[in-house]
């Protein structure tokens, strides 16, 4: 069935059901940025692939808003469609909900299943509509139309042991107990899965590439609850969270347990974070807070730092071994789907490996211009001894997870982008190597890393970096790094960030090298406590590309010093040949 055919589908769905319009966002019950296969309707209908978007249609025209990560992208997987791609962000583009009001009329009706999208995100659209006197349908699913849907997921639950975590359940639920006591709360419920997870020190599988169980965590003054199928459970686990004080119910008595908390209870949620018709299923005051367990997850105490380095060692240990490979390859031998099973293959040799933390990034030349481009068996281009190939690829470990970017030169390349990989590098350390008072936000670093590129011209669609989590989410906050208001919460010491500029020319280059650092007191003066990054991943940045006429004495230094670093830290773990090939990739500029 294509695309317009699909489309006509829903509207046959939609004239049944007397709507004008209809919403179908990239999302499950618990507000996750990656979603099951059973939830990724939105991919079905549209054919964008890309991890976040949203699809609206009336019964004449039809659009996806996305945004820069997949301009590109998106407007490949949509040609030869009828929808249209509205690039959602960039000046004079119009949102989804300005599209419905261009479009409809006063009394028409637009159906969305309410339950796939945040408290917040549902209220915006309803003011909006409430001025043209458009009708939202909240509990509205057609997704129902789809044919050999995928089925739910019950993979099983496991303990990850507390010496990995470095806190006990137990104790994670006293001090949020705390935290919504003092903010005037008897409860707090959530249904975002990697604070579930962390909450109750369990992972599963039920998202492709995220260790989680698809659930719900309710805690009150006096109890704590864990929402999820008895089809998932283990006795493991079933002894770990009893010894814990933790009560397990079915997934979905999450709604009436929340509608019947007493009027004398409060229960605190952070509403962009907390479905529609979970935030509406409280029947007591709500009090829309902080995510409390996301902020405390976000500090890494000092067992989970002291594992992350390990595993960080261990993924540039594999990453290492694979470049080895690559630039060892007969020309034209290996393609990017190649360069995705190859990285998948030596990280599964590390110990405590679970799998990537997401799909692997492998783009060649032309490719790399798409951020979150993926080749896969039918879509994968033949790699030559020319150009450049950018390699994005993370794991998941027992004692973390990881995520790396770093653009290899396998030829001859072009002035233009020799240019860009420096400018590039030149924005990496700049933040890397940055100290900054206590109190200071990712907003405030971002421009470190856009200066030079800036100065030249040039800009990159999307944040510098994000916040990544333990076994978890690749990606976490608040902490962040990016120019929008949501990068404004305080780093502090324990939080890990990506620091990943780049440079993206449509259909020729695509270049980002992104390092992996942990926040950590600095210095201590008369003008108050300063901070810095220290690094986590240390794995080769190639040099070929680096025009050393752009670079100060002092960048040069700090370049050179990470790698004398890598080096060190990587080569006990290899053989003689990726030794004598590492010593050079890392010798002095």
């Amino acid at each position: 069935m294509t695309t317009n055919e699909k489309i006509a589908l829903l509207r046959s769905e939609m004239d049944k059901n007397n709507l004008q319009g209809y919403i179908v966002p990239t999302g499950d019950p618990h507000i996750s940025e990656y979603v099951a296969d059973f939830y990724r309707f939105r991919h079905w209908i549209s054919g964008f692939t890309g991890s976040a978007g949203t699809f609206a249609l009336t019964h004449t025209k039809s659009g996806l808003w996305t945004d820069g990560r997949y301009y590109i992208q998106a407007e490949i997987e949509l040609s030869g469609s009828e929808c249209e791609l509205y690039r959602a962000y960039e000046p004079g583009v119009i949102s989804y909900v300005q599209f419905f009001c261009n479009e409809l009329n006063e009394g028409d009706r637009v159906g969305v299943d309410a339950k796939l999208m945040s408290n917040s995100a549902v209220k915006n659209i309803q003011k909006e509509f409430n001025k043209k006197g458009i009708e939202l349908v909240v509990d509205c699913d057609l997704s129902y139309i789809w044919q050999e849907r995928p089925s739910l997921p019950y993979t099983k639950l496991f303990v990850l042991d507390e010496k990995y975590t470095g806190e006990s359940t137990e104790s994670k639920v006293t001090r949020l107990r705390e935290k919504f006591t003092e903010a005037g709360a008897t409860a707090f419920v959530t249904n975002t899965l990697d604070n579930i997870m962390w909450l109750y020190n369990v992972r599963a599988n039920d998202v492709h590439c995220c260790p989680f169980a698809l659930s719900y965590a309710l805690v009150t003054a006096t109890a704590t609850y864990f929402y999820v199928s008895d089809k998932q459970l283990t006795d493991e686990v079933k002894a770990y969270l009893d010894k814990n004080g933790v009560t397990i119910k079915a997934y979905d008595d999450v709604y009436r347990d929340l509608a019947a908390l007493g009027e004398g209870d409060a229960v605190a949620l952070k509403a962009a974070s907390t479905n529609y018709m979970l935030y509406t299923s409280a029947k007591c005051p709500v009090k829309e807070t902080a995510d409390f367990i996301e902020n405390m997850k976000a500090v890494k105490n000092s067992v989970e730092n002291e594992n992350l380095k390990n595993a960080y060692i261990k993924d540039c240990v594999a990453l290492v071994k694979g470049f080895y490979k690559i630039y060892n390859a007969p020309d034209g031998s290996m393609t990017e789907k190649d360069v995705c099973d190859l990285l998948l293959e030596e990280r599964g040799k590390m110990e405590g490996n679970l799998g990537a933390s997401f799909d692997t990034i492998a783009a060649y030349r032309g490719n790399a211009a798409m951020m979150h481009y993926s080749p896969d068996e039918n879509n994968s281009a033949v790699i030559n001894k020319e150009g450049m190939l950018l390699i994005d690829s993370g794991g998941q470990y027992t004692d973390g997870t990881t995520d790396i970017t770093r653009t290899l030169v396998l030829g001859d390349i072009s002035e233009e982008e020799k240019k860009g990989y420096t400018l590039t590098l030149k924005g990496n350390i700049a933040v890397c190597s940055q100290q900054f008072l206590r109190g200071t936000t990712g907003s405030c670093l971002d421009i470190l890393a856009r200066q030079f590129l800036w100065n030249a011209g040039i800009d990159y669609k999307c944040g510098t970096g994000h916040g990544v989590g333990f076994l978890l989410n690749v990606h976490e906050g608040p902490q962040g790094i990016g120019p929008r208001m949501r990068y404004t919460y305080p780093l502090e010491e324990g939080m890990n960030l990506t620091v990943e500029p780049g440079v993206y020319a449509e259909g020729k280059f695509g270049i980002r090298i992104e390092n992996d650092v942990v926040v950590e007191l600095k210095k201590t003066t008369a003008d108050g406590e300063f901070l810095g990054f220290d690094m986590l991943s240390y794995c080769p940045i190639d040099t070929r590309a680096v025009d050393k006429s752009l670079m100060t004495q002092r960048e040069i230094d700090w370049l050179n010093a990470f790698h004398k670093a890598v080096y060190e830290k990587l080569s006990p773990y290899l053989t003689a040949a990726e030794k004598a090939w590492l010593k050079d990739e890392t010798k002095a500029i």
